[in-house]
């Protein structure tokens, strides 16, 4: 899900500067895709965005759903 967040964005999904970045991934939460960019409409940024959550659990269990849910959002 992060290699789709650079893919779209052009920024990591979190903020790393002046971090040691795996500390950023386990102590910061993603930047949600529609505040580094307007141009992903509303309905595919959430999916990305909830694809992204890992606490307290991960969103989509597994990569099908998340296609799915992908899919769905831009049909």
């Amino acid at each position: 899900m992060a290699c789709l967040y650079v893919m779209i964005t052009g920024y990591s999904p979190r903020n790393l500067q002046d971090r040691d970045p795996f500390l950023a991934v386990l102590q910061n939460d993603a930047v949600p895709v529609r505040d580094r960019t307007s141009a992903i409409p509303q309905p595919p940024a959430t999916v990305i965005d909830r694809a992204l959550i890992d606490n307290p659990d991960i969103y989509y269990k597994n990569a099908a759903e998340f296609k799915q849910a992908l899919f769905n959002s831009i049909s």
